[in-house]
């Protein structure tokens, strides 16, 4: 990791310790710690003017713009003033996820503090994470797998598509959220677990990658960054077992799998993801059900498809109750480019004599992160 990362990185951990500690205080005060905030991220900042300049010569991809835009709008944000003539209406229509960990107990100037700092340390974490994404992002070169593992044009093509979609419905979830407010109307999940999204199936790409055209010093640091993503998305063998226990006790195994000695265990592990994903939608999103929603949706263009209901109708159903066009968009390019990427490192287990521990790890690690986004969703969470 660069030394611009390391050090907002070192900074940000101790900004998680000050909060913890200011939050135990009968008068908390979080203004200073939000000056904190600023100043830690002025080093990602710097590399932001960098990451910019660069693309402007380069033509980069659209999917790196998407990132680096998105990143510079989360770090304007965390700049962001919130007049006191709304501290009121700000702790009122913020979800209860958010009021649960600050425990407001009036509606008073240190409260909305409180809110807009917590909010604020997750547009920090947010912003750490994806300048590694934009890293990992500018680091693929879709012709260089393909040529690299021999694969068709076709699946090469679906997942590069897949790729440029969910990264520019991740930039028009960013546009959506003007204000800190508009994050804190959200469940403090869905900020943090779309980044991740984004973050896992970057660094699943990387993995692709030969050793020799990786910088053994940002390997070492991302080392880091992958385990907090392994630990938040820890409980979703927990969520999975509550929808469907019969579902939870395959993909055990294909986990377990990871850490054994089974000569097939990428097999083992890769079809176990195929069929994960796709018996999961039709439990959160039955036949019937969907086909009893489907007609009062007002565009009903490739819901059904020889009279069932496709990905597309199982994850709008999932999606029902946001009332969130932009995250709905989000979920269904994010679902998409999962299957995609399962694709395509079913057909590299195919034509490739074993896939790497750390390939298989950083499926898993796509998988799990998708798993705990969706099931988080259309659990209930949205609305609590």
């Amino acid at each position: 990791m660069p030394d611009n990362l390391k050090t907002a990185k070192t900074a940000l951990a101790k900004l998680h310790h000050d909060m913890e500690a200011i939050n135990k205080l009968a008068k908390p005060s979080y203004l200073s710690v939000i000056e904190q905030m600023e100043r830690t991220l002025e080093p990602i900042r710097r590399q932001q003017l960098e990451i910019s300049r660069a693309l402007e010569l380069s033509g980069a991809a659209a999917r790196i713009q998407e990132i680096v835009s998105a990143n510079q709008h989360w770090q304007d944000l965390i700049k962001q003033a919130t007049a006191t003539s709304r501290i009121t209406e700000s702790l009122s229509a913020a979800h209860q996820s958010w009021l649960d960990t600050i425990k407001p107990i009036q509606h008073d100037f240190s409260q909305l503090s409180q809110l807009q700092a917590s909010a604020k340390l997750a547009l920090c974490d947010t912003s750490l994470r994806l300048a590694a994404t934009e890293r990992f992002m500018a680091g693929i070169d879709f012709e260089a797998i393909r040529g690299r593992f021999q694969i068709e044009i076709p699946v090469i093509e679906g997942l590069e598509s897949s790729i440029a979609h969910v990264a520019a419905s991740y930039g028009g979830l960013s546009e959506s959220l003007r204000e800190v407010s508009d994050i804190t109307r959200l469940p403090a999940f869905v900020l943090p677990g779309a980044t991740r999204e984004i973050y896992t199936t970057s660094f699943a790409l990387e993995t692709l990658r030969p050793w020799d055209e990786r910088d053994e010093d940002e390997a070492e640091s991302d080392i880091q960054l992958v385990a907090e993503a392994e630990l938040e998305t820890s409980g979703c063998i927990a969520l999975l077992q509550q929808v469907d226990p019969g579902l939870a006790r395959p993909y055990i195994g294909a986990r377990d799998a990871l850490h054994g000695n089974n000569a097939d265990r990428a097999r083992h592990i890769l079809s176990s993801l195929r069929e994960l994903w796709n018996h999961l939608l039709r439990c959160l999103a039955p036949d019937d059900l969907v086909a009893t929603w489907i007609p009062g949706v007002s565009n009903q263009k490739d819901l059904l498809h020889d009279g069932k209901p496709t990905r597309r109708a199982r994850v709008l159903y999932v999606c029902r109750d946001l009332n969130n066009d932009p995250l709905t968009d989000f979920l269904m390019h994010d679902t998409r480019a999962l299957v995609k990427m399962i694709e395509l490192f079913n057909r590299v287990h195919e034509l490739e004599t074993a896939l790497t521990d750390e390939q298989l790890r950083a499926i898993l690690l796509r998988t799990d992160s998708w798993l705990m986004y969706i099931l988080q969703i259309s659990s209930g969470n949205f609305h609590k």
